[in-house]
């Protein structure tokens, strides 16, 4: 997996970074780290594990890390759109030679 860092992403912006962007970059960068240990975490453990209850009632639940990896993805995912990279803005910004209006029909 590759480690992304503010200069990586500053220079994959290209000309369309600007320096209000440094923020958004950093907490993008700082939540990656945080989802590579949680991943890690979560690949070394269980997906399922059991829980007690307060009545003593032993229950099968689903690992909370499992969860928050989840929730992680979603938070890149949104930095991603914030700062333009997601692959479907960049293939708008891109232009499709082959486009022929077919996704508008």
């Amino acid at each position: 997996m590759a480690i992304p860092t503010a200069a990586k992403i500053r220079k994959y912006l290209g000309e369309n970074y600007q320096k209000s962007d440094d923020e958004i970059i950093q907490l993008y960068v700082d939540t990656h780290r945080f989802y590579r240990k949680l991943k890690k975490e979560v690949d070394s453990g269980d997906l399922m594990m059991e829980h007690t209850n307060k009545g003593g009632a032993t229950n099968v639940v689903k690992n909370p890390l499992a969860i928050e990896l989840t929730k992680t993805v979603l938070v890149l995912n949104n930095l991603l759109k914030s700062l333009g990279l997601t692959p479907a803005q960049r293939k708008q910004l891109e232009g499709d030679p082959d486009d022929d209006d077919f996704d508008d029909f």
